[in-house]
């Protein structure tokens, strides 16, 4: 099974519109049993709650990314590709980093509790993920990331991202990136969706098929320029 995890601020929505030729599941974030967890023990709680099995494939935008890093550090994960992410906490910006501390005051219910702006189609329909994440999580989220340690290796990552990151900012692990996406900043999930799922597809459908389990039951619904690095 190959399992899609959004970023932050994000939900399974973030996928509604991609199309794969193999099982998939699009998964949001369950509150934290405490906003001390350490994202090792959040991952703990992650794959007990979505039921991740060893030999699953994770597909992680931004926070998604590091936590699905996380559980490939402690169980067999087949192939493991990040969108818009970093294997480390300093490939995140600076200044993010450096706000980590306000993670635990942000009035996140608050803030979802406002009226939505008057802004376009696209950013009414983040605002309303946002709406449905729960808080906690969100607290959690932010103070966690700037903390995290990293992974050092794994032998099926890939990493698609934009050039004009600014979260996670292309020039911090350019040398990493297996496909880049021209003039693309964070949300290239959503800006370059055709690009995008036509990589996840050529990327996945092959491996996902050589290795289905006969006994994995299951379910999910089956349901652009981009430059492919040399590394």
């Amino acid at each position: 099974m190959t399992f899609l995890i959004p970023g932050t601020g994000g939900t399974a929505e973030l996928f509604s519109d991609y199309r794969f030729p193999f099982p998939f599941r699009a998964v949001d974030f369950p509150a934290p049993r405490s906003l001390k967890m350490s994202m090792k023990d959040y991952a703990e709680q992650f794959v007990e709650h979505h039921g991740i099995l060893p030999g699953d494939t994770l597909v992680g935008m931004s926070l998604g990314g590091m936590l699905a890093c996380e559980i490939a550090k402690a169980m067999e994960i087949r192939q493991l590709v990040l969108i818009s992410s970093g294997t480390r906490s300093e490939h995140l910006n600076p200044l993010l980093r450096r706000l980590g501390f306000l993670g635990p005051r942000m009035p996140f219910a608050l803030l979802q509790s406002l009226p939505t702006p008057p802004v376009s189609r696209f950013r009414r329909r983040l605002f309303g993920m946002f709406r449905q994440v729960d808080p906690s999580f969100l607290n959690w989220a932010c103070t966690v990331a700037p903390q995290w340690e990293g992974m050092e290796h794994h032998p099926g990552l890939i990493q698609i991202h934009g050039d004009r990151d600014p979260v996670f900012p292309f020039a911090y692990q350019q040398d990493r990136i297996h496909y880049r996406l021209h003039r693309a900043a964070h949300l290239a999930l959503l800006e370059c969706q055709t690009e995008v799922n036509q990589i996840l597809c050529r990327l996945l459908d092959e491996g996902g098929r050589r290795t289905t389990r006969s006994s994995d039951t299951r379910e999910a619904p089956s349901r652009t320029r981009v430059e492919k690095s040399g590394a």
